[in-house]
Order: structure tokens, then C-alpha cells, then sequence
């Protein structure tokens, strides 16, 4: 009788256990419009086909004009609400070395609903204080580099109005930190996105999307005057499981010459996370 129950157990509960642990990216449909390119883009760029995710292992590199080097380690979390509450996402990124800047943090509550401002604090553990940021910081730096929280955590669909340019192969980008040349002919669509917000920091952005996953792995952003002054390249791993994720972000800015590369090597999807964690309290109570 026994045998038979943990049995029937077994039956009932493993398949949820293995649809726990797998994961389902978008697949991009024939001949996709702007919008079903930009849709899949960023379930992939918040892995919305999960239920959470933890990057524990997070390295920034931050390289000026004269190559100077320096680096930060960070840990993220992000927990995938699917609407929940009116949630989309709630996400958290955190400093934990050099000792001066650990336990810095930024905390993002994302909406569902487009037109309602997305929640932002920022954690100042030498202050002892949470800074809540306002929508219109969005284009302020994020932890110090020349990306932007909105690049890193807030855009999302609806925020710009899309076109598509066509089909093109990309023609490569050679990497400041490691001389390695990116993606070249890969075969991509070509998308431009302009921001619905007024006077904003870019006029336009021009994405590079593979043909094969719908992943941007390049961003050109261009100024009032038309003018390139930034450049973002994606990298991504593809787990069996299907779990896949991007794994290297590296910024460029053509005005500065400065350089920033965000590594995310390992990534765990589907841990339970408690959304309690994603909490400005729990941000003050946290050792990180």
C-alpha cells in the first residue's frame, strides 16, 4: 500500500518538478512586425517565460579612455509575477565588493499596466538610507557605469514606438576588452525604437535582433542630432533546459571612450524565491 502511494506521489508530483525546472522562450514567428520582435525581446531580457532567477556571481568592469581598469562584484535576483497583483516583475540588484560600495543596492517594482511609473529605490548602506528614485531618473547611471537603470531595468515594451528597418547581416563589433570580433554576418532584423518620452537622453535606438532567437545583441543609441554616441553588445548561453539568459553586457560610449562589461556566467531559474525579498524593509534588514 505504501509503494503504491509514494508511487502515485511520484506520478503527480514529478511532472511539476521538471516543469518547474524548465523554461520556455518566445519562438519568433515568420515574417514578425516590429512589435511581435520587440514582445519576445524583452521576455527574454527579463526572462518572463520563468518564475525567478538568481545571478549570484555578477562581474562589472569598468574601463576609462586610458585603460585604466576597475571592478565591482554583484549578486541579482528577479521575481516574475506574471501580472500578479498587477506586477510584472520585481527585481533586485545588488553591490557586494569592493568593501566600500557592498550592499549597495537598487530594488525595481515593475507594472503590468504601461502607463503606471515603475516603483525604483536605491539603498545607501553607509547612509543607512533608501533613496526612492523618480521615472524621470531613469537615464541617471547605473552603479556607476555608462549604462543607464533604464537600460539595465526598467524599459520594456510600450515604452518606445517601433519600426521595422528590415533584414541585415550584422557586420561584427569588436570588443574594447578582449579584441574579440562579436556576431559578424550573423543574419538579423533590424528595429528602431523611439522613445515616447519627451526630450529624453536618445532620439532613437537601431537594434540588431538574431534571426534565430529574437535576442538584441547590439543597441546603437543616437542623440538629438542624429548623431551615434552609444553602442551596447549582448552576449547569451543556451542551457539545455532551455533556461537561456544573457550572460555579457558591454557598453561603449563613443563621446567618453569609456567601456563597461557586465559578466553573468551563471544563472539558477525557478529557486522559489520569496517575493517578501523584494521589499525597501527587506533592504535594510538584508546582510549582504
Amino acid at each position: 500500500m505504501k509503494k503504491i502511494v509514494a508511487i502515485t506521489i511520484w506520478v503527480l508530483f514529478f511532472p511539476c518538478v521538471i516543469a518547474l525546472c524548465q523554461c520556455h522562450p518566445p519562438k519568433l514567428q515568420k515574417n514578425p512586425s516590429a512589435e511581435d520582435l520587440m514582445k519576445a525581446w524583452f521576455q527574454i531580457k527579463y526572462t518572463l517565460y520563468a518564475q525567478d532567477v538568481i545571478y549570484p556571481s555578477v562581474k562589472i568592469i569598468m574601463l576609462d579612455k586610458s585603460g585604466f581598469k576597475r571592478t565591482k562584484e554583484a549578486m541579482r535576483k528577479r521575481i516574475l509575477l506574471h501580472g500578479k497583483r498587477g506586477f510584472d516583475y520585481k527585481d533586485l540588484v545588488v553591490i557586494t565588493a569592493p568593501e566600500y560600495s557592498k550592499g549597495l543596492a537598487v530594488l525595481t517594482w515593475s507594472y503590468s499596466d504601461i502607463k503606471k511609473q515603475n516603483d525604483i529605490w536605491l539603498w545607501l548602506p553607509s547612509w543607512k538610507k533608501i533613496r526612492k528614485i523618480s521615472q524621470s531618473c531613469e537615464d541617471d547611471s547605473f552603479m556607476g557605469t555608462e549604462f543607464t537603470v533604464e537600460d539595465v531595468s526598467t524599459r520594456k515594451f510600450g515604452y518606445e514606438k517601433y519600426k521595422l528597418l528590415g533584414e541585415a547581416k550584422f557586420p561584427g563589433y569588436k570588443s574594447p576588452f578582449d579584441g574579440k570580433v562579436y556576431f559578424k554576418d550573423y543574419p538579423c532584423y533590424k528595429v528602431e525604437a523611439i522613445p515616447k518620452k519627451k526630450n529624453w537622453y536618445y532620439s532613437k535606438r537601431i537594434l540588431w535582433l538574431d534571426k534565430h532567437s529574437g535576442g538584441v545583441i547590439f543597441d546603437e543609441f543616437y542623440d538629438k542630432k542624429g548623431r551615434k554616441f552609444k553602442v551596447i553588445l549582448r552576449d547569451f548561453a543556451y542551457p539545455k533546459d532551455g533556461c537561456w539568459h544573457t550572460t555579457k553586457w558591454e557598453v561603449y560610449n563613443l563621446i567618453t571612450g569609456h567601456a563597461d562589461l557586465i559578466l553573468m556566467r551563471e544563472a539558477k531559474f525557478n529557486t522559489g524565491l520569496k517575493e517578501k525579498l523584494f521589499t525597501p524593509r527587506g533592504l535594510e534588514r538584508e546582510e549582504w
